[in-house]
């Protein structure tokens, strides 16, 4: 960590010129995204409960909206503001035990995700490079039958972006990634996009992976998967 943090310094000192966007800019946009669910979760020492096996969870579509400030301003961070959520439903035919109780009937998974991400632009020409980090806010609840477990965490979360620019066509293609990993546990989203602009108006699709591990985050153990297009429109002024 004590490296990272070196390096960091360093390269944020090196490149202080680049590291932020060469003019205001601001984005606001959002979209769906397509996701199937695999994987698995369970409260801690009892039963392991598959999403698609036992609860027959299936593809879902779900929204995302985020707006973003970028500016010219050495060393300042830019902001980005994210809110996305993930719903599943099923049915659970066979009992489990969950949350010390047997359980059987309708089941749900749902999760709230609000991030704030503060990041510098180290590269601003035909090739984009972001770095940051990002704070989310996870809030989760995980029900089977009666019984609901809810996780609600702060997680700090390390930001990487990339895009790169098709110049006098308006395309670009890139990708995003966030990602922490400590104590057994493991968040991660991955997107891989292509954008086209059209005067202040935008349109992007891709490909968004995350994946979630937990090791008795109040109470629950999760090993999840969901993956999927995902499409959506932005304004850029």
């Amino acid at each position: 960590m004590r490296k990272f943090t070196v390096a960091f310094i360093l390269a944020m000192s090196a490149l202080s010129g680049n590291a932020n966007a060469d003019a205001l800019g601001l984005y606001i946009g959002g979209g769906s995204w397509d996701h199937d669910p695999s994987g698995s979760f369970g409260t801690v020492d009892e039963d392991v409960i598959d999403m698609e096996a036992d609860l027959k969870y299936s593809g879902e579509k779900d929204s995302y909206v985020y707006a973003a400030f970028e500016h010219f301003v050495p060393l300042v961070p830019n902001v980005r503001i994210e809110r996305a959520t993930m719903g599943h439903t099923g049915i659970a035919t066979t009992p489990f035990d969950f949350n010390g109780v047997p359980v059987s009937g309708a089941s749900s998974i749902n999760i709230d995700n609000t991030d704030a991400i503060l990041y510098w632009r180290l590269l601003d020409n035909w090739v984009n490079f972001d770095l940051g980090f990002t704070a989310r806010k996870l809030d989760a609840d995980f029900t089977v039958g009666g019984e609901t477990v809810a996780v609600s965490e702060t997680i700090p979360m390390l930001y990487l972006a990339a895009q790169f620019d098709l110049p006098l066509t308006g395309l670009s293609v890139g990708g995003d990634i966030n990602v922490v990993s400590y104590d057994d546990n493991t968040y991660q989203d991955i997107r891989i996009r292509a954008l086209y602009e059209m005067g202040v108006i935008g349109f992007e699709v891709g490909l968004k992976t995350t994946s979630i591990e937990l090791k008795d985050v109040d109470n629950i153990n999760a090993d999840l998967e969901f993956k999927g297009m995902m499409v959506g429109a932005f304004l850029h002024f």
